[in-house]
């Protein structure tokens, strides 16, 4: 007796169903397997700095175009987003130039630092066998600056580029065979040599406490906010005078034009009165 043949969805799930797992057979619906869900977009956060930035361009657009129709009280609530949005932008273009200026000033910072520590240990040495008073007032000056130069190098400000406390001095041949003397009067003469401004500033916050000195250390520069409208300013004005150029030029040239075609005419009514004369 011929079996009872079976119709195609029958056999489509049986087909379907047979690679897939025992435990989703069930949620198969009619034979056939479900596919697996489509990856969804990633949904931008506040996190993500780009937005942050086209949040804060939209907003400013919107004041720029149609601030006369937002309602006070959504007016307000777009001011302090657009607000907070700035200033999250500020702080992470400053996040990203501390961590580059710390890194393009590293070595030079760590290497007068190791200096400055050098000479005050010698200076400290010097002044436990020193015995006249001028002298030991004077190591004292001396330690003094080595302890600041030393501040120098570790709380200068990150965000500001760094003027070196001992600038390269000029290239000399070395003296493998300097004596004790030489070092110290070359030691002396770098804690003698002018500082910069900076060196004041960190000498008055190290009376002041450690805090005062992180405070310089981690502060932010003023930013540059007249840069680009002075640039735009005389990119028009460079622009106004170009204009003004060329078309004193075009007016030149024509009255150059207008010139040279009123003498053709001249020259032509000259040489016709001529050849009539010769003609008489």
């Amino acid at each position: 007796m011929a079996g009872k043949k079976r119709s195609h969805a029958e056999t489509e799930a049986v087909t379907n169903t047979k690679f897939i797992h025992p435990e989703r057979r069930e949620t198969a619906g009619n034979g056939v397997a479900n596919k697996p869900p489509k990856a969804k977009r990633q949904k931008v956060t506040d996190g993500n700095m780009s937005w942050v930035k086209k949040r804060a361009r939209d907003i400013e657009r919107r004041f720029e175009h149609d601030v006369a129709k937002v309602p006070a009280n959504v007016k307000k609530d777009l001011e302090r987003e657009l607000a907070a949005h700035k200033q999250r932008i500020a702080d992470d273009r400053n996040r990203k130039l501390r961590s580059k200026m710390i890194g393009k000033y590293h070595m030079v910072r760590f290497f007068e630092r190791k200096k400055a520590q050098r000479m005050a240990k010698q200076l400290r040495q010097q002044l436990n066998t020193a015995e006249d008073p001028e002298e030991v007032a004077k190591l004292n000056a001396d330690l003094h600056i080595a302890e600041v130069d030393n501040d120098y190098a570790i709380y200068y400000p990150f965000m500001e580029r760094y003027i070196s406390v001992y600038p390269p001095a000029k290239s000399e041949p070395k003296n493998v065979e300097s004596t004790v003397d030489e070092k110290r009067s070359a030691a002396r003469a770098l804690l003698n040599a002018p500082r910069p401004p900076m060196w004041t500033m960190i000498e008055e916050a190290r009376k002041q406490g450690k805090s005062a000195l992180e405070k310089l250390q981690n502060r932010v520069p003023e930013p540059e906010s007249d840069a680009k409208p002075a640039a735009k300013q005389r990119k028009k004005a460079n622009a106004g005078a170009s204009s003004e150029a060329k078309e004193k030029a075009a007016t030149t040239a024509k009255a150059k034009a207008s010139s040279g075609e009123a003498k053709a005419d001249g020259d032509n009514d000259g040489d016709s009165d001529g050849g009539f004369f010769e003609e008489d």
